[in-house]
């Protein structure tokens, strides 16, 4: 099974804009008291009008009614939301849009529930791979204004392990405007394979915080051939750091090494341990690509 429900696309681009992709609140403006969905199955993210394509998905964890004030403090920007005022100013928005079945209340951020569907590995695509319903022969008319359910084949369904090898990549980089990781080619898909490929842990720490986990490539992202699932590692933020900064690396056996110049204690107790591997063979970093990266090694 999957579904489909039309998507806030300020809520998809600040969540992919901010790499936020793993346990993120799809919420309700009212409770929708959702039963149909299994773990793991896929909701696809309608883009509301003008847009009328499907921008992505995400992998359901759990449904459950929260009063607003709880949803901030659970999901805080995973919310899709830059700050609590903007998040409860959504939810009131709603409600002065319909006010003939809300008496033009303003909600008590304490006692008013909306509805969360959490959400895992999201994937957000860039606008040249946003996809037609219609296309694919799934009727979803624009009169559907929660969410509808497929029990059939999904046509939509990309793998999510890549099915040839990584190669590295020889072409020049993308020019200055892809500089930035939240603006590069593919990224918001890419995050969504490597949280998936390494089950939400940094593969050094075990660190499992969303806001903490980043998904680093081994040789850096030159093009969208870049975001291979072997090109790529899940590492806590400031062990990504250290890694693009030469200051750790990882051979080819898998063994993290942290160079001399990292003194303290709290990091080099990985120095010398095995990442965690994904449990997917065909998911595993890239040995080309972890000898490439060595070269940038300071000792």
């Amino acid at each position: 099974m999957f579904a489909i429900s039309p998507t806030d696309s300020d809520w998809f681009k600040y969540l992919k804009d901010s790499g936020l992709n793993s346990f993120v609140n799809f919420w309700t403006p009212t409770p929708w008291n959702i039963k149909q969905l299994k773990t793991g199955d896929r909701l696809y993210f309608m883009l509301k009008s003008p847009i009328r394509k499907i921008g992505g998905f995400g992998e359901f964890v759990e449904y459950k009614n929260l009063t607003s004030i709880n949803a901030w403090n659970e999901f805080g920007y995973r919310n899709g939301r830059k700050s609590r005022e903007e998040f409860i100013n959504s939810i009131q928005d709603y409600i002065n849009k319909n006010s003939s079945k809300f008496g033009g209340q303003t909600i008590d951020i304490n006692t008013y529930q909306i509805g969360c569907i959490v959400l895992n590995n999201c994937e957000y695509w860039d606008e040249v791979n946003f996809v037609d319903t219609e296309e694919n022969e799934i009727d979803f008319a624009p009169q559907v204004v929660t969410i509808k359910y497929f029990d059939q084949y999904d046509p939509f369904i990309q793998a999510q392990n890549d099915t040839d090898n990584f190669d590295l990549v020889n072409e020049p980089r993308d020019g200055d405007r892809r500089r930035e990781t939240n603006i590069r080619d593919g990224q918001g898909k890419f995050k969504g394979k490597i949280l998936k490929a390494y089950n939400n842990k940094c593969c050094i720490s075990g660190e499992t915080i969303p806001e903490l986990l980043e998904a680093a490539h081994i040789q850096e992202y030159r093009n969208r051939n870049s975001n291979h699932v072997q090109n790529g590692l899940l590492l806590r933020i400031d062990l990504h750091r250290l890694y693009d900064n030469g200051l750790l690396y990882i051979d080819e056996n898998y063994i993290i090494h942290l160079s001399d110049l990292v003194t303290n204690e709290f990091y080099q107790q990985y120095n010398g341990n095995y990442i965690q591997l994904p449990n997917q063979e065909n998911n595993h970093p890239s040995k080309d690509a972890l000898l490439l990266r060595k070269s940038g090694f300071r000792n």
